[in-house]
């Protein structure tokens, strides 16, 4: 019984402590962005976003420890789950819906050919007064501004569909 009140408080703590500060935009807004920028689909379940800026998305990749703390493992915790806790953690712990679970199709960047299907996250961020989109690799940490074939690490991400949720 104290062990779950202490744990409850703790995550009341840390939820206040790490809650971000954002400008909120529509999903109307977040369809369109996707559509011109990635020129892919989007689904939108929510009625607004709150989007944040580079520098804060970076603070949050580099205080969250998912990648260190789990480890990709075929059809159990490989990319989908990575994409998906990502997302997740982010609306939990920081209170920001803007980080969208993405699907698409990956290719090696030195030769061109497809590796297969890949999920990964597409973070909403607000620059100079712009809504623009940022692609995250859950895994590795690496980020790239949004494109319909956008180079991330040694991979082509060709994003197909995003979820925000």
């Amino acid at each position: 019984m104290i062990k779950r009140c202490v744990y409850k408080l703790l995550t009341k703590l840390l939820r206040f402590l790490l809650r971000v500060e954002g400008e909120w935009v529509t999903n109307k807004q977040i369809l369109l962005v996707t559509a011109t920028q990635l020129k892919a689909i989007a689904i939108t379940l929510d009625e607004k976003y709150k989007v944040l800026t580079l520098d804060q998305w970076k603070q949050i990749i580099q205080s969250d420890t998912l990648n260190e703390t789990k480890r990709w493992k075929k059809n159990v915790f490989d990319c989908d789950n990575f994409a998906l806790v990502f997302s997740a953690h982010c609306s939990e712990f920081y209170e920001v819906n803007s980080c969208g679970i993405a699907i698409g199709t990956v290719y090696n960047a030195y030769t061109n050919e497809k590796i297969g299907e890949h999920a990964y996250n597409v973070l909403a961020v607000k620059e100079n007064d712009e809504l623009v989109l940022y692609l995250y690799e859950p895994q590795t940490d690496e980020l790239t501004k949004a494109k319909k074939r956008a180079k991330l690490g040694n991979w082509i991400y060709d994003t197909k569909v995003v979820v925000f949720a």
